[in-house]
């Protein structure tokens, strides 16, 4: 009898061990409640998105749903193009009047090429490139050329080389026309005259009686600008 009770003692306990195994097995088998919640947890952003309203929507023309920045949204330099830079618009010049070319010195027809010693050849501009009184001439010419008239002259006054350029400078001013010095040799004065298209240049040495021995080299034009 005590035996008997021992074997079912025995299969009770074997029954109780066997179904808490079975319990523990499908305990380890199922999902934790955590991870069935998981892909709720995924959908957290449209959620938030939705419950926060109409005004959280993104700015028009965004598709990641990111609200502007006020420099974007205020058409700020910020949203211009990179390597672009916006330039003030263009002012037109108010612009000056082109200033009329000055009168010709000298009106056609031209003298036919010619050279003289010892006095001014025909056809010279004396009232244009008049010469200082006392003036001896060794040479002068005149050769014409498409509108222009080159002139030259070879010639001794006793003068200063200061002297003989003023009166050129006085002369030449007159008429309009500017001066500048330019190089020259050792113990030589040398300056240039202009006036629109017209020219002259005058050098200038001592002789050694004390006067000044000067060459005149001019191109004077018949029209203005020709």
């Amino acid at each position: 009898m005590k035996a008997k009770r021992l074997v079912l003692a025995g299969i009770g306990l074997a029954v109780l061990l066997g179904g808490a195994a079975v319990v523990l097995d499908q305990m380890t088998t199922d999902p934790p409640p955590a991870s069935k919640a998981a892909p709720l947890a995924g959908r957290g952003p449209q959620t938030a998105g939705a419950s926060a309203g109409p005004g959280a929507a993104g700015a028009p023309g965004s598709g990641d749903g990111t609200a502007a920045s006020p420099e974007e949204s205020a058409g700020s330099p910020a949203s211009a193009p990179a390597g672009r830079e916006v330039l003030p618009p263009s002012v037109p010049p108010s612009g000056l009047p082109v200033p009329s070319p000055p009168a010709a010195l000298i009106s056609a027809p031209l003298p036919a090429p010619a050279s003289a010693q010892g006095k001014v050849v025909d056809g010279y501009p004396a009232d244009v490139l008049p010469f200082p009184d006392g003036t001896v001439f060794v040479t002068t010419s005149v050769s014409p050329a498409d509108g222009t008239l080159q002139v030259a002259a070879d010639a001794i006054v006793g003068l200063s080389q200061d002297s003989v350029a003023g009166h050129f400078q006085q002369v030449l001013g007159s008429r309009g026309f500017w001066s500048e010095p330019v190089p020259a040799a050792e113990g030589q004065r040398a300056l240039r005259f202009g006036r629109g298209t017209d020219s002259v240049t005058l050098t200038a040495s001592t002789t050694g009686t004390g006067g000044t021995r000067f060459m005149l080299l001019g191109n004077l034009h018949v029209a203005a600008g020709g």
